[in-house]
């Protein structure tokens, strides 16, 4: 029969194709006959070209694979770009320091502790949300804080890292500031003040330590900091050997960021566990913290011994 259909579209001048169905299987079809065979052969490939479980379980494992390779490198830069930018806020707030000695014959700016109204910043931070200081702008700026007209930005009081904020009727809102002053430079005389050291008064005083080791602002630690004035003991009249005052902030991988007299900033890696040590989020220190190879390198970088 299907010789006679062969003839009959040769007679009719129509090509004829030998059109294959498997091994050992084959028919002489005519041209059209053939084409739409073709078509619903390319059709059924094509709906088979799913992804078979298998392929996908290896698209899922690369991806997996990559990410564990980016992520981290990812949150190293970030880390790394928050230093940068908290190294640039130090030297800024540090110039402002210089400026207003330079402006006010060598006084160094006043730098009381508690909430007061009359210093270099004013104000209390906490974790209260009935506390308005944690939000208060205006406890930076004139003529509360001393420093702004030498910089009105109020983003370079703020380690970019700190992640602190106040929860005000149900929203979270971001505090102030993150940065502290050394209470030796210009401090107020409070309960922690030891005679037996130097409180820097005026900038051509400090020579011991000398500029280029003498700290002055630092990054506090979002549950220790509360005024502008840093604590450090410098003796164990008021604190235990190698006992943190206030603490020091861990933002950029268990470092803070400090400034100096010279002008020169830098991130300074914490040693000691319990200045690394996690302090539940919204809760202030407890106990103390004793640090042998920290609170020794902060000591001598505050002040010095009286001659």
């Amino acid at each position: 029969m299907l010789d006679q259909l062969a003839e009959k579209d040769q007679a009719r001048g129509e090509s004829q194709f030998l059109f294959w169905f498997g091994v050992g299987r084959s028919i002489l079809l005519p041209c059209h006959l053939c084409q739409e065979a073709f078509r619903r052969r390319i059709a059924m490939k094509q709906q088979n070209r799913a992804f078979t479980l298998i392929e996908l379980l290896v698209v899922v494992a690369i991806i997996a694979i990559l990410a564990g390779i980016l992520l981290p490198a990812m949150a190293k830069a970030k880390t790394k770009a928050q230093g940068i930018g908290c190294l640039n806020n130090m030297r800024q707030l540090q110039v402002c320091w210089l400026m207003y000695a330079e402006d006010h014959n060598s006084l160094l700016v006043t730098n009381n502790d508690g909430a007061n109204r009359d210093s270099w910043v004013g104000g209390w931070l906490d974790f209260i949300p009935t506390n308005p200081d944690n939000t208060n702008i205006f406890l930076l700026q004139s003529p509360i804080g001393k420093l702004w007209p030498y910089n009105k930005s109020a983003g370079v009081y703020k380690c970019p890292a700190d992640p602190s904020q106040v929860k005000i009727r149900g929203k979270p809102y971001r505090r102030t500031r993150s940065i502290s002053m050394n209470g030796n430079m210009n401090g107020s005389v409070n309960w922690s003040f030891d005679k037996d050291y130097y409180y820097y008064r005026r900038l051509f005083e400090i020579v011991d330590p000398s500029p280029s080791k003498a700290w002055v602002f630092i990054d506090e630690r979002e549950e220790s900091i509360d005024d502008g004035f840093f604590l450090v003991f410098l003796s164990q009249k008021f604190g235990a050997a190698n006992q943190w005052g206030n603490l020091p902030a861990i933002y950029h991988n268990a470092a803070a960021g400090l400034s100096f007299v010279d002008g020169h900033s830098e991130i300074r890696k914490w040693l000691d566990p319990a200045t690394r040590s996690k302090i539940p989020q919204g809760q202030r220190p407890a106990g103390a913290y004793m640090a042998p190879r920290d609170v020794p390198w902060i000591q001598a970088r505050t002040s010095a011994l009286r001659n």
